[in-house]
């Protein structure tokens, strides 16, 4: 094994590795995946953990843009990326408390400030995880009875066990973190009050509230908003809903809504801290509420099958669960008798978007009504920005949400924002990110004091070799639990079993490890350019390169020869047949490895 160090293009080298690119928070997805390949267990629960407090948790409901980015999906299927982090973290102790990832660090010193955190959510959660680590006296106050924020209220148990969430909660409350629940800022704490007793304060409040839908018949008796109903299904409240469902959007929320209401469960929404304040029931009077499930639920949606927001597999699965997706319907009128809904007027949607790409649905006269016992809307979010007063010196965009600096400053001197409230509504693994990016802004701002130091160098390979059959191995199915047996809170993904797991990580084409170019010992003489399956090198002339000064970090070139190799990196699969083939050793297998440390001082 060798290594050499440079000075490299930071930027193109990045580039060539788009799953860590595209994560928010950087994860180093293609090498826990590799590791788990070659049954490196831990150091793939490592890398996976590192950066994300909520490793767990997004394994099973991360929109993995890491996957959509993967560029195995250029060739076939890419990488399940976030199944495998699924994996990794299954492979430890679910529930104990350890937590391998920090089982090595001393205890911070205590540095005598104190901060405030509104919202028991992922952003505010993370944040008081990092600031914790810091030495910072942390203290989270929660509107709700439990914590979690909308990991807990807004997203059914069969996709998330709640086992998970606590588990991943308390141990960032063992850090020293303090919880406190069923505290509603501006009505049981004013937000100048945690001012004065705080050096700064994080408001992570997210999107609580539904969007309203104002069409006639919207306040019937039988007519839900689609976050109230998730939130009052996950604390254990009883909802009649009635034989017939019709559910009022395309996004996650519809679909969950959908999901939900078709199982029959029975469950206690009791939270136990663990190390950290115990709770009392969430709600007494619903405790072990039974909850009938519908006979029938349709889901309406403007957009059709392909502009659906909704994940695909999670649509899918709600049609296995004898869900009627109903596409390009609009909502007009809710029916009523009595002061009960007992149906929805819809119309044909022709188009969800204007010319110039913006929401602006249009319609046919084509109508139907849609007979039903109750209606849930579900279209959209917003921010519940009630504890506001009007004198705290925050402003407010037009969107609705709070306006942030880009060190997620309010307009209010030492109040910070993240997350949803800040943001509008994103993914959670951004989520995660605010939580990261709030706890720096905070320490910079109390301390004034940072410092990050990168040192890379290049791993030479001299033997390199990708796995046997690594490109005819297809993409792993996640196992899931058979529709008659969907009922209650039973989780319906199960995760993937050791044989799979293995085989999906060695799919992986480590982008990470790159072909380098020697041109002084480049002789043009077309071996790499004739060998290489996947036609991604070409031999060109100079005059045909454009655009990038640097090319020289790109191409094997000999000046006499006024000639380039010019490689395309979304075609190569590392299979180093080039490397094997050039008889002059200009090309050699080589990984850009980097160790990036920021000292909070």
């Amino acid at each position: 094994m060798r290594y050499r160090v440079t000075v490299p293009d930071q930027e193109y080298f990045d580039r060539n590795i788009p799953c860590r690119t595209a994560c928010p928070i950087h994860t180093e997805c293609g090498r826990y995946v590799q590791a788990i390949g070659i049954s490196r267990d831990e150091e793939a629960y490592l890398l996976a953990r590192a950066p994300n407090p909520f490793a767990y948790t997004l394994g099973r409901i991360c929109a993995h843009p890491c996957e959509d980015a993967c560029r195995r999906g250029k060739i076939d299927e890419p990488i399940a990326i976030c199944a495998l982090k699924r994996w990794a973290t299954e492979r430890h102790n679910l529930g104990t408390g350890h937590d391998p990832a920090r089982k090595n660090l001393p205890p911070p010193a205590k540095r005598g400030k104190r901060i405030a955190i509104v919202g028991a959510g992922v952003c505010g959660l993370t944040c008081a995880h990092d600031l914790a680590l810091l030495g910072y006296s942390v203290e989270v106050y929660e509107s709700a009875p439990v914590p979690g924020g909308m990991l807990y209220l807004g997203i059914p148990n069969f996709r998330l066990p709640r086992e998970i969430i606590m588990m991943e909660v308390t141990q960032i409350l063992d850090l020293g973190v303090t919880l406190h629940t069923r505290v509603t800022l501006g009505r049981d704490i004013a937000l100048s009050e945690l001012r004065t007793k705080f050096d700064a304060v994080l408001l992570a409040t997210g999107l609580n509230k539904g969007r309203e839908l104002n069409i006639p018949g919207a306040h019937l008796a039988g007519v839900y908003n689609g976050i109230d109903f998730l939130i009052n299904v996950n604390l254990g409240y009883e909802i009649e809903l009635g034989k017939r469902v019709v559910v009022v959007g395309g996004g996650n929320v519809a679909v969950d809504v959908a999901r939900a209401a078709v199982r029959l469960v029975q469950e206690s929404s009791d939270w136990e801290g663990g190390g950290a304040e115990s709770l009392q029931p969430a709600l007494d009077a619903a405790r072990m509420a039974l909850r009938s499930g519908a006979e029938q639920v349709s889901l309406v949606s403007l957009e059709s099958r392909e502009q659906m927001p909704a994940w695909k597999g999670e649509v899918h699965e709600a049609e296995h669960e004898g869900i009627d997706v109903d596409n390009g319907w609009g909502p007009k009128e809710i029916v009523g008798s009595n002061g009960a809904a007992t149906g929805l007027k819809v119309r044909r949607c022709v188009a969800v978007f204007d010319e110039n790409g913006r929401f602006n649905p249009a319609f046919s006269d084509e109508e139907k009504v849609i007979p039903c016992d109750s209606v849930v809307l579900a279209i959209g979010q917003q921010a519940d920005l009630s504890f506001l007063s009007g004198e705290e010196g925050i402003e407010v965009t037009p969107r609705g949400i709070l306006k942030i600096d880009e060190d997620l400053m309010t307009t209010a001197p030492g109040v910070f924002a993240g997350g949803d409230v800040a943001f509008g509504p994103r993914i959670l693994v951004e989520a995660v990110a605010n939580g990261h990016r709030a706890a720096r802004s905070i320490h910079v701002y109390l301390t004034g004091k940072t410092r990050k130091t990168v040192l890379s160098r290049f791993r030479i390979f001299n033997n390199w070799e990708m796995p046997r059959g690594f490109l005819s191995t297809p993409r792993q199915t996640m196992p899931v639990l058979p529709a008659n047996r969907r009922i209650g809170i039973a989780e319906v993904e199960l995760g993937f079993d050791e044989a799979q797991g293995r085989a999906e990580g060695l799919r992986c084409l480590k982008c990470q490890v790159n072909t380098i170019f020697d041109g002084s010992k480049c002789i043009l003489c077309n071996g790499c350019v004739d060998i290489c399956p996947e036609h991604c090198l070409r031999l060109v002339g100079l005059a045909q390169i454009q655009g990038d000064e640097r090319f020289d970090l790109l191409v094997a070139k000999s000046p006499a020869a006024a000639s380039a190799i010019v490689k395309d990196e979304e075609k190569c699969i590392r299979c180093a047949l080039c490397a094997q083939r050039c008889p002059t050793a200009a090309i050699t297998m080589e990984s850009l490895e980097q160790q990036e440390r920021e000292v909070f001082e």
